[in-house]
């Protein structure tokens, strides 16, 4: 099977720990996604997010800087046995978030439609959720 990586850098106007928690927590991921999330700040655990769309697992975590996953979308050719990882590394930069994000392994038939999908049901939901916590 043939896989693409994404690598993506953006800026977040919130603290890195904010960030952090609220890819972690259970409730403020459901509160950005809108969709059911079984999600912990503990690494070594399972995950699920959009409604078990999207499952995985925590394998390291470095509060406000870090986060490593496996991951997969549950997608009818996304082979059972493959995990690609997920990383979003975090760095305090003026009064905000630089995240520098990688995605690698990512199955190439899914690249186009999971390039899409973390900038519609990842970045701009957290910068709405981010922006109705600082206001």
């Amino acid at each position: 099977m043939k896989t693409m990586d994404l690598i993506e850098e953006l800026y977040f106007d919130i603290e890195p720990i904010v960030f952090y928690r609220s890819l972690l927590s259970k409730e403020q991921h459901e509160a950005f996604t809108g969709s059911e999330a079984n999600i912990t700040d503990k690494a070594n655990t399972d995950f699920n997010t959009y409604s078990n769309y999207i499952v995985g697992k925590n394998i390291l975590l470095e509060p406000g800087k870090l986060i490593l996953q496996e991951w997969r979308a549950q997608e009818e050719n996304w082979p059972d046995y493959h995990f690609s990882t997920v990383q979003f590394k975090l760095k305090k930069l003026d009064k905000g978030t630089h995240l520098t994000f990688i995605h690698k392994g990512i199955p190439e038939e899914y690249f186009e439609s999971i390039s899409i999908g973390w900038n519609d049901y990842y970045w701009e939901p957290l910068k709405q959720y981010f922006k109705g916590l600082t206001s």
